[in-house]
Parts: structure tokens; C-alpha cells; sequence
């Protein structure tokens, strides 16, 4: 037999093992769980408002982002809770949360006064 048969014996061999190895994990419940949806993040300056709505738009630099806000949403300073109304066009923020799904919106869990 050629070398060359030989390894691609062995590596099929190795192939087949981990296969069957992580069909028992997965069987015996020992497979981590899939992990969620990462938390993003978008920091820019508050260029508008709409309070009816629950969006701001957030810019940086030249890219502009929709931000979506709810009541579980929390607003922060750093470590403490912040007021609501220090929240102005022009302030810097740091919007933390998920896209919506097949959109450009972001679902907003936290949004940082800069």
C-alpha cells in the first residue's frame, strides 16, 4: 500500500471517531446548548427623537443607525441609572442590544449616556 492510501485511511478513521464521538455527546445530553444572539453595540451622537414611535437615530461618522426603545429598556450613566430627559439630540451614546430580525433596527436593552 502507498503512503498516500495510508493517510487518507487514517484520516477518514479520525473523521469517522469524532463523528461518532460527538453523536454520544449530543445523545447524552453533554453538547453545549447553541449560544443566543450576540448583544451589539452602537455608539454615536443622538441625531433625532421620536418619543411617539420609541426610536432615536444614532450617528457615527457617516453611518446612521435606527435605535428602537421600550420600557425594559434601561438608561444609564456609566454604572448608575440615568434620567430619562438627558437624552438629547447631540448627546454621545452607547446603544446596547439585538437586531431585529431581516432588519436594520436595533431592539435596545441598554442605552449609555457618554
Amino acid at each position: 500500500m502507498s503512503k498516500v492510501k495510508v493517510i487518507v485511511i487514517l484520516l477518514s478513521l479520525a473523521f469517522a471517531m469524532g463523528g461518532l464521538a460527538t453523536h454520544y455527546a449530543v445523545a447524552n445530553g453533554q453538547a453545549k446548548p447553541a449560544a443566543g444572539p450576540r448583544e451589539m453595540r452602537w455608539h454615536g451622537a443622538i441625531v433625532r427623537i421620536n418619543k411617539d414611535q420609541s426610536t432615536m437615530d444614532v450617528r457615527n461618522g457617516g453611518y446612521q443607525k435606527r435605535i428602537h426603545f421600550d420600557s425594559s429598556t434601561k438608561w444609564t450613566q456609566g454604572t448608575k441609572p440615568a434620567d430619562k430627559s438627558e437624552f438629547k439630540e447631540g448627546v454621545q451614546v452607547t446603544c446596547f442590544g439585538n437586531y431585529k430580525a431581516g432588519s436594520v433596527v436595533m431592539d435596545a436593552s441598554r442605552i449609555d449616556l457618554r
